[in-house]
């Protein structure tokens, strides 16, 4: 039977009420004595002025060379952009450079670099022909004599330019450190638009090309990535569900109560669900079938996020307030992480099977960002006094974690070294539980 527009609107409420309250569970729920943890770290971040910059890599990125009209790309400034977001450099710009960079073309002089203090310089030239650009990138070390230590070529549309920027900053980063760079990369997150309505957004990760990808009205929410989509929560008066961007927003795993958080493992979906009554975490196949439930505790379970190898977390507050549990992908060998604060969420795992760390967020005057080792329990702050700070997000290489703020200086999504220095905005506006493509 059809229900009725007023059966429509209180349907809705419901479970906009439902969703909404579901955080607060954790935060109303009274703390069991056996879960007297100790607080979060309260070490404060501290820049050191004076502090010697053995190691910090400035590198010189001059404008690139080439016809004024062209320059408009703005080529040097992705670069330069690029390497002012990447922990352990310092960008040299136009405006510290006195000496004559276009006299000797793509070549360099390294006694006026090392003047500025150059660990390496890029230099480029771009030019055109009919539609297309030819962009020459060069890369020098002070230690290399004046022999590229890499050069490359890029031809195509000027559409493309800010891909080949991308490419050439990864590849330097590769040749400094051994890794490359998550330049190229995207996240995203999702947006509150008003009342009842939020959509999910994707951009690249020095937060350009900001676009919507979610379809449909409604709340659309908890975006991941995976199996060449976005992944997504919905919430509209079909009840709660899991789709994807190529689904086009229309139910891939559903069922009785709610279905949200879907994270990419493989070939599962893995999820939380309370088709049984309890919030618990399952696993489906790409397509919604084979549904498995993994988690069997009288508490809360939420949150699931993919590990390295075959592993998942989750928060759970079956110890009597919210932390941060980790398990197999079959639901075995469940183990507690965090020990020290009374409310931690929204984890999120380094996919570096060298650095078994997962980032999380912890409540104490506010939510802020810390990290803590699977293996050691060495717990660090990466965010301190700066309204609420959630949902944090791991670079592909680890380097960089992203999460969203409130901060006086403006909400939005903002990116992070592991140490907590190197904070910078990319992304301005509201923005809710963001996640970054691996």
């Amino acid at each position: 039977m059809a229900l009725t527009a007023s059966a429509h609107r209180g349907f809705w409420q419901a479970l906009v009420c439902a969703f909404v309250l579901m955080p607060v569970v954790f935060a109303a729920m009274p703390v069991a004595s056996e879960d007297d943890a100790p607080p979060l770290p309260e070490d404060k971040i501290v820049v050191d002025i004076d502090a010697a910059d053995e190691e910090v890599f400035r590198i010189g990125i001059p404008d690139l060379i080439g016809e004024p009209a062209i320059h408009a790309i703005g080529g040097a400034d992705v670069l330069r952009n690029d390497f002012r977001l990447m922990p352990g450099f310092r960008v040299i710009g136009p405006g510290a450079i006195r000496h004559d960079f276009v006299s000797r073309g793509i070549g360099i002089d390294l006694g006026s670099w090392s003047v500025l203090g150059a660990n390496g310089v890029i230099k480029g030239t771009i030019s055109s022909s009919r539609s297309n650009i030819s962009v020459e990138l060069r890369f020098y070390q002070s230690t290399g004599a004046g022999t590229a230590a890499l050069r490359k070529t890029y031809r195509g549309s000027p559409d493309e330019i800010r891909k080949w920027m991308h490419d050439f900053a990864n590849e330097v980063i590769a040749i400094v450190t051994g890794v490359r760079g998550p330049f190229g990369t995207e996240i995203a997150f999702a947006r509150k638009l008003g009342p009842g309505r939020k959509s999910v957004y994707a951009a690249g990760m020095d937060g350009y090309g900001v676009r919507r990808v979610s379809s449909g009205g409604g709340v659309s929410m908890l975006p991941s990535f995976g199996a060449g989509a976005i992944w997504y929560t919905r919430l509209s008066t079909k009840g709660m569900f899991i789709t994807n961007t190529r689904a086009g927003g229309r139910r891939v795993i559903g069922g009785r109560g709610i279905n949200m958080a879907p994270a990419i493992c493989g070939d599962r979906v893995y999820f939380t669900s309370s088709r049984q009554g309890n919030s618990e975490i399952y696993s489906a196949n790409l397509d919604g079938s084979a549904v498995r439930r993994l988690t069997r505790s009288r508490g809360i379970d939420v949150s699931p996020t993919c590990g390295p190898g075959s592993k998942l977390a989750f928060v759970s507050n079956r110890h009597g307030s919210p932390q941060v549990f980790t398990m197999n992908r079959d639901g075995s060998d469940v183990k507690r992480v965090t020990f020290r604060g009374g409310h931690n969420q929204t984890p999120v795992w380094c996919m570096d099977p060298k650095q078994p760390l997962i980032a999380f967020s912890g409540r104490d005057a506010n939510f802020d960002i810390f990290t803590v080792n699977v293996e050691t329990q060495e717990y660090r702050r990466l965010t301190q006094g700066q309204g609420d700070n959630k949902d944090p997000a791991f670079s592909p290489d680890c380097r960089l974690i992203a999460f969203t703020s409130n901060r006086r200086g403006g909400s939005g999504v903002y990116l992070s070294g592991q140490d907590g220095l190197d904070q910078n905005q990319v992304i301005t506006g509201g923005a809710e539980t963001v996640r970054w493509h691996r």
